[in-house]
């Protein structure tokens, strides 16, 4: 076992317990482990080098405790020198949704949960753990991120290709005036944070990522096929949170935010020098997204 995990132990003093890393494609930042105890009882352990998601994951953690099937955090460890911050909760009963298994009840189920979540509105948007960031603009913070992932790619992709890039994005972020928010928002709903078990939603996990946004942002993943590409499910899921509250119209914006999405992955993957390595695949797949948005000449006018 790695020094890093020992230093772990005895912060939560669970010396005799077993810890297993959990290795996930998707997972881009966060280390996660499977804690075993002695007596067979299961926890995770997630450690966030980033400080800004330690604090986002504490925070709607707490924030949804008896308001949705969210885990229980039992111990937090403060971020030192030489120790990243790191979180101790309830292993939801269950696994890890595989889109291959997403079923039309399923569907239904998330739908539901999404909506609850977009329920809970703000009076602004941005990062709600750090109160002095709000801002009533909606394209501020979006803005900020889209010139992130703009100038991280700037060495790598072909000019022509940025330039279209920023050419779309100013003749559409005008839509931003009309989205539906701002209200907490996941910012990575799909299959892979949910946990399931006998075909149940057992929860919903992940939420470093989480902020003050608006509810359009988060239909990108099902609209971006990380969903699966049965249109049933997807009927389902558009019921399931229509149940809840009205569907946004989001057909419109949302090729500006599968853009937007697509730049800050490859941006994510450069910055870190990891598309050749263990993100290549994810580099890859969106490098090809990227080819294929222009492909539509009406994108690339």
């Amino acid at each position: 076992m790695d020094k890093l995990i020992t230093l772990y132990q005895q912060q939560l003093n669970l010396k005799d317990a077993t810890f297993s890393r959990i290795d996930h494609a998707d997972a881009l930042v966060a280390i996660v482990y499977k804690v075993v105890q002695p007596n067979g009882i299961q926890h995770i352990l997630k450690i966030c080098p980033r400080l800004q998601d330690y604090s986002c994951e504490i925070h709607f953690l707490k924030y949804f405790t008896s308001k949705l099937p969210v885990p229980n955090i039992i111990q937090t460890i403060e971020p030192r020198p030489n120790l990243y911050g790191a979180i101790f909760m309830q292993c939801l009963p269950g696994s890890l949704l595989k889109t291959a298994d997403l079923t039309d009840s399923l569907a239904y189920e998330m739908g539901v949960l999404l909506g609850r979540i977009h329920l809970n509105r703000t009076e602004n948007y941005g990062d709600i753990t750090q109160p002095h960031s709000l801002n009533p603009d909606p394209s501020s913070y979006f803005n900020l991120k889209f010139t992130e992932g703009i100038t991280e790619c700037s060495h790598h992709l072909p000019k022509g290709l940025l330039e279209n890039c920023r050419r779309f994005y100013d003749r559409h972020i005008d839509l931003l005036a009309l989205v539906d928010g701002p209200c907490i928002t996941h910012r990575d709903f799909r299959p892979g944070n949910v946990i399931v078990n006998e075909g149940k939603l057992q929860g919903i996990i992940d939420w470093a990522s989480a902020r003050a946004s608006f509810a359009e942002e988060d239909f990108c993943p099902l609209e971006r096929g990380e969903w699966s590409t049965r249109s049933t499910c997807k009927k389902s899921f558009l019921e399931g949170y229509s149940s809840i509250r009205p569907v946004p119209d989001y057909s419109t914006i949302m090729p500006l935010l599968c853009l937007s999405r697509i730049m800050a992955t490859i941006g994510f993957t450069l910055k870190t020098g990891t598309w050749k390595t263990k993100n290549a695949r994810l580099y890859q797949s969106n490098r090809r997204l990227l080819d294929e948005f222009f492909a539509f000449s009406t994108y690339a006018q």
